[in-house]
C-alpha cells in the first residue's frame, strides 16, 4: 500500500503520455485523476495507521550494501513523532 502513494501517480503521468493520443483528453483526464484520487485515499489511510495508531513502518524497497553485520537498505521509515 505504501509503494503505491508514491507509484500511482507516476503510472497515471505514465500511461496518459504513452497512451495519450489513443485515450484523447478525457481519458487522460479520467486516467491521471483515478490515480491522484486512489493515491489520495491511500495516503489518509496510511495516515490514520501511523499517526494515532503510533505505530511504525518501515518498507524495505532494496538491499544497498550487506555486509556480514551490516545492512544498508534503500527504505522508507514513517513514525509519530513523540515529544514530550
Amino acid at each position: 500500500m505504501y509503494l503505491l502513494i508514491v507509484s500511482l501517480p507516476l503510472l497515471g503521468s505514465s500511461v496518459a503520455g504513452a497512451f495519450g493520443r489513443f485515450l484523447g483528453s478525457e481519458g487522460t483526464a479520467i486516467v491521471t485523476t483515478t490515480c491522484v484520487s486512489l493515491s489520495s485515499i491511500l495516503s489518509l489511510t496510511a495516515f490514520h495507521e501511523v499517526a494515532p495508531g503510533a505505530s511504525a513502518c518501515y518498507i524495505k524497497i532494496a538491499p544497498r550494501i550487506f555486509s556480514e553485520m551490516f545492512d544498508a537498505s534503500w527504505g522508507s521509515f514513517g513514525d509519530r513523532e513523540v515529544t514530550g
